[in-house]
């Protein structure tokens, strides 16, 4: 679930959206997998904002994520780095998963969903300004590391 790439000279290469893909739990699944059965720790680095939605990802993806999520039980600290929404963060070594402790960046954004998306759906028929300054009010109430740790 990265979001950037970067090359030698520090640049960035490419840019994602954070989502978590079929191939990308299964990759990481099988790398927990393998690190739990040499007692390797497994410090995770969550940014996810979501599932990528393809046809092919909704034939797959709760089955990829199950495994994952299994995977992820045994994992025992997570870090959020970026965004941790829904239930995708659930699945990346979330607490509600077992893990031990769980650290979060000044910055990370943690909830149910991103808080322009909740704006959004509260207050469909307001203006621009308005719904900027619901999502700001959503994002100190909801979003936030110290909300999540309340």
């Amino acid at each position: 679930n990265r979001s950037k790439v970067y090359g030698a000279d520090a640049e960035t290469e490419a840019e994602f959206d954070a989502g978590l893909t079929v191939d990308g739990c299964a990759k990481a699944a099988d790398f927990v997998n393998f690190c739990d059965a040499f007692s390797i720790p497994v410090l995770t680095l969550t940014n996810v904002a979501g599932f990528a939605a393809t046809v092919e990802s909704e034939k797959n993806m709760a089955k990829a994520v199950a495994r994952l999520t299994y995977a992820f039980a045994n994992a025992k600290v997570n870090v959020i780095v970026g965004k941790a929404f829904g239930s995708a963060y659930v699945a990346m070594n979330s607490k509600s998963v077992g893990a031990d402790l769980v650290y979060a960046w000044p910055t990370a954004e943690i909830g149910m969903m991103d808080a322009k998306l909740a704006a959004q759906i509260m207050y469909p028929d307001a203006d621009a300004d308005t719904q900027s300054a619901k999502a700001a009010k959503y994002k100190e109430l909801q979003s936030s590391p110290n909300a999540a740790a309340a």
